[in-house]
């Protein structure tokens, strides 16, 4: 899968943050006066897991939901901290580790000359690889460029060809406070 191949112009740019650990943020949020929830069952979750990573396909089942989504949570609020120049909470932190422990999918170079990952992959194990992209960002010099849109709360890394349009986002809120009076 092409990672955003089918995806509208409005739906693609969530997932331009420049990390998968801040797309995987993107896949829940406000759209209007309505929130969204991409993740919300197994075959969900295998599409958008794959959008996230552009790994195709992620076995998914009921079970991999929860954990998910406390993944993601952990992530929202480090990345939060992050923006706010403060330390990343115990719990968030060790939430990240514990996802990281597992192997990630293991990638290969086939001799077609295409990159592939090798086998089925799981949920845990894409699990692991958005934590690890988490803990690296995070944890090393590109923290000082993680950004959060005042209009629409986009995550992103700056300079990000995803980040926010000023122009964009001042629209957006002016169009919301229109509607609402």
């Amino acid at each position: 899968m092409a990672r955003l191949d089918g995806l509208g112009a409005g739906e693609a740019r969530r997932f331009r943050s420049g990390r998968m650990a801040l797309d995987l943020v993107h896949t829940a949020g406000d759209r209007g006066r309505g929130r969204v929830e991409l993740l919300s069952g197994p075959d969900e979750l295998s599409r958008w897991l794959g959008v996230v990573t552009g790994l195709d396909p992620v076995v998914a089942t009921a079970a991999d939901i929860d954990p998910v989504h406390a993944l993601r949570h952990a992530v929202r609020r480090a990345a939060a901290r992050t923006v706010a120049k403060t330390a990343t909470s115990v719990v968030d932190r060790l939430a990240l580790n514990a996802a990281a422990v597992l192997a990630p999918p293991v990638p290969e170079l086939r001799a077609d000359g295409v990159a592939a990952v090798r086998g089925v992959v799981g949920v845990p194990e894409v699990l692991s690889l958005l934590a690890r992209d988490a803990i690296e960002l995070f944890g090393g010099p590109l923290a000082a460029h993680v950004r959060m849109c005042g209009g629409c709360g986009l995550l992103y890394v700056e300079p990000s060809p995803g980040g926010c349009s000023p122009r964009r986002c001042a629209a957006r809120v002016r169009m919301s406070w229109l509607r609402s009076a």
